[in-house]
């Protein structure tokens, strides 16, 4: 809850107001795929990645007009070189094997797309259909 919920939260209000008063900002945040798609074993913090998501395309709709953009990158892939990824090899997970990596480089290229252009609320690494 604080790191997904609340720490966003206090970050957003300390920024917000300077943001308004200069007509432009960004606020950007990682969710995991469990965000998009619910699943088994994450009913910790799948839901509160939901609930981060939800706020995200409230607050994009909420301060678009004010020149103000928030947006998500949900992750469902491990990170090339992360502790998670790690993790995951060392305890022989064949599931978790299977899981699409993604180098943390191509992840920044992925913010950047979504600060300059401003043209969607969350972008999914890799693609999931949803449903």
């Amino acid at each position: 809850m604080p790191l997904l919920v609340l720490t966003p939260l206090a970050v957003l209000q300390a920024v917000l107001p300077e943001w308004k008063e200069r007509g432009d900002g960004a606020f950007l945040m990682t969710t995991g795929a469990t965000a998009v798609r619910p699943r088994a074993h994450a009913s910790g913090v799948g839901p509160l990645m939901a609930a981060a998501r939800n706020w995200l395309y409230s607050l994009n709709g909420e301060l678009a007009e004010s020149g103000i953009y928030a947006g998500t990158l949900s992750i469902a892939a491990f990170i090339t070189g992360s502790e998670a990824e790690r993790a995951a090899a060392a305890a022989g997970d064949p599931l978790a094997a299977a899981q699409p990596r993604v180098d943390p480089a191509y992840l920044a290229s992925l913010y950047w797309d979504m600060y300059t252009k401003r043209d969607r609320v969350e972008e999914v690494h890799p693609n999931l259909k949803t449903g």
